[in-house]
C-alpha cells in the first residue's frame, strides 16, 4: 500500500471531521477567562492596558524520557535536554522492574547508579522534569513483562515483593508523580499460563481478581497520583479488535469499575507499526477514531494516548512527510475529544528505540539529533497554532476578557507581570460556573 492512502482515507472525510475536530478544539480545549484590575482602594480600575500570553498548557503534550543521558557523547545529551523541552511539558519515567532492580535490594534510584540503556536512573529523569516544571508520569507498575530473573515462582512471596516495590517507588517520588500506569497490557494475561512467550513473566497476572489487586495495593501507597490502566494499540483500535461496546477492553474496564477497582484513567496506545494493510487502516481513521473515543468517553474518565509511534520507515523525505502529514492530522483529532487530556509520544530519537523497533523510524528527530518534519509539525501546532497571546484594556469594571487555551498564563497589568493559572481543572473536579474564571490584580 503506499503510504499516502491513508492521508487520502483521512481527507476524504474531511468534510465531516474537519467542522467536528476544529469545534471540538473551540469547546474542550479553551476556556472564557477574565483578568479583573483594582486600584488601591479596592475599587474597579478602568483602561488599563493588560497582556496575556500562554506560557505551558494544560494539555499533557508528552514523551518519554528513556533517552534522557543515553547518548554516548555531550553534545547529543544537551540537545536532547533542550529538545524535549520545546516541545513537551509532561516526561514518561521507566519503572520497569528488571532494569530498576536488576540486582535484589539494589534499585537504580541515585544519579550514579550503573547505567543501562534506555532507563536512565530515576533521580536523573525525576531532576530534569523539577527543574523544568515539567509533569512527571511513571511507567509502568505491575506489567506482565520485563521482570527480574530473581523473582520468586511461589505467588505469596512475589505479591510481597511487589508491595515492596511499590512502597519505595512511592516513598521517592510519588509526592511528584501525577499519573502512574498500574498495569500495562493486561490483554496478553494468558501468555503467562501457556510459557513459551519471551519477556511475559509474571505469573500472579494470572490470579482471579489480578487487576482490583494492583489498583488496591497502587493506590495505598499512591493516594494523590492517577492510576491508569495502559493498553496496546491494536487491542483498542486495531481492525478486528473494536466492536464498539463489545470490545474486549472496554469490557474489561466495565466489568473491574464495577467491582471497585480504583481505575483513574484510560490509557491507549497508538504504536501504528504494521505491515497489514487492513491494521494500518483501520488505526488511521478518523471516523472510526471519533467512534472509539465517543464509547470510551462513556466512563467519564481521562484518556490518555499514552505511547505515540507514528513511523516514517526510513529517512528519505517523502517518507517523513508523510509521517509529519499523519501526525498533523492525528494530533488535530486527538486534541479535539473532550475526555483526551495527554499525548505522549514514545521515542523522540530515531535509532534509539527498543530492540527491533528501531526499522520503524518513528522518532521525530533523526539519530543526529536534526528535526524531521513530525517536530516541526508539532513545534507549530504546541507552540504556535495552539496560544493564546492578546493585548487587552479594562472596562469600566475593571474587566479585561479573553478566551484562550487552558494553561499556565503570563499576565502583566501595568508594570507587574505575574504567573496565573486558568485552567479548565483546578482541585480535581470540572468546574462549571455561571461566568467566566476570573483572576484579580491589585495596582
Amino acid at each position: 500500500m503506499n503510504r499516502r492512502d491513508l492521508i487520502a482515507q483521512f481527507d476524504k472525510l474531511s468534510p465531516y471531521t474537519d467542522r467536528m475536530i476544529e469545534r471540538g478544539i473551540e469547546t474542550h480545549r479553551k476556556g472564557l477567562f477574565a483578568v479583573k484590575v483594582l486600584d488601591t482602594d479596592g475599587k474597579p480600575a478602568a483602561g488599563v492596558p493588560v497582556k496575556v500570553k500562554l506560557a505551558r498548557h494544560e494539555f499533557k503534550f508528552g514523551c518519554s524520557l528513556f533517552l534522557l543521558e543515553q547518548f554516548p557523547d555531550e553534545e547529543r545529551n544537551r540537545l536532547y535536554r533542550e529538545e524535549f523541552k520545546k516541545l513537551f511539558n509532561y516526561g514518561v519515567m521507566p519503572l520497569y522492574w528488571d532494569t530498576l532492580e536488576p540486582e535484589q535490594g539494589k534499585p537504580r534510584f541515585a544519579k550514579d547508579s550503573p547505567n543501562i540503556h534506555r532507563r536512565p536512573a530515576l533521580d536523573i529523569v525525576h531532576e530534569y522534569c523539577r527543574e523544568n516544571r515539567i509533569g512527571m508520569k511513571g511507567h509502568c507498575l505491575m506489567y506482565n513483562s520485563f521482570t527480574p530473573k530473581w523473582i520468586p515462582r511461589d505467588w505469596r512471596s512475589l505479591k510481597m515483593l511487589i508491595e515492596k516495590r511499590s512502597r519505595e517507588i512511592a516513598e521517592r517520588y510519588g509526592s511528584d508523580m501525577l499519573d502512574l500506569d498500574v498495569i500495562n497490557e493486561m490483554y496478553t494475561v494468558y501468555r503467562n499460563a501457556h510459557g513459551e512467550f519471551g519477556c511475559r513473566d509474571l505469573p500472579v497476572c494470572d490470579e482471579p481478581g489480578h487487576e482490583k489487586w494492583c489498583f488496591d495495593i497502587a493506590k495505598k501507597y499512591f493516594p494523590y497520583t492517577r492510576l491508569f490502566w495502559n493498553e496496546g494499540c491494536f487491542e483498542t483500535f486495531g481492525a478486528s479488535q473494536y466492536t464498539g461496546d463489545k470490545s474486549r477492553y472496554y469490557l474489561m474496564l466495565k466489568r473491574w469499575l464495577s467491582e471497585g477497582a480504583q481505575i483513574e484513567g484510560i490509557g491507549m496506545q497508538f504504536h501504528a507499526c504494521t505491515s497489514n494493510e487492513a491494521s494500518e487502516l483501520a488505526v488511521y481513521n478518523p471516523y472510526r477514531a471519533m467512534d472509539i473515543f465517543r464509547l470510551y468517553s462513556e466512563f467519564k474518565l481521562p484518556i490518555h494516548l499514552s505511547e505515540i509511534s507514528i513511523p516514517s520507515y526510513s529517512n528519505e523525505a517523502e517518507a517523513e512527510d508523510i509521517q509529519g502529514e499523519l501526525t498533523e492530522r492525528m494530533y488535530r483529532l486527538w486534541f479535539s475529544q473532550e475526555y483526551v487530556e495527554s499525548i505522549v509520544w514514545w521515542n523522540m530519537v530515531d535509532g534509539m528505540a527498543y530492540g527491533g523497533e528501531n526499522r520503524y523510524y518513528a522518532g521525530i528527530l533523526r539519530n543526529d539529533m536534526s528535526h524531521k518534519k513530525a517536530f516541526d509539525v508539532l513545534d507549530r501546532l504546541i507552540n504556535h497554532e495552539w496560544q493564546t497571546e492578546e493585548s487587552l484594556v479594562t472596562d469600566e469594571n475593571g474587566r479585561a476578557y479573553f478566551n484562550g487555551f487552558y494553561g499556565d498564563y503570563n499576565v502583566t497589568v501595568g508594570e507587574i507581570t505575574e504567573e496565573r493559572r486558568f485552567h479548565k481543572e483546578n482541585t480535581g473536579y470540572y468546574h462549571v460556573t455561571a461566568g467566566p474564571m476570573e483572576q484579580k490584580f491589585i495596582l
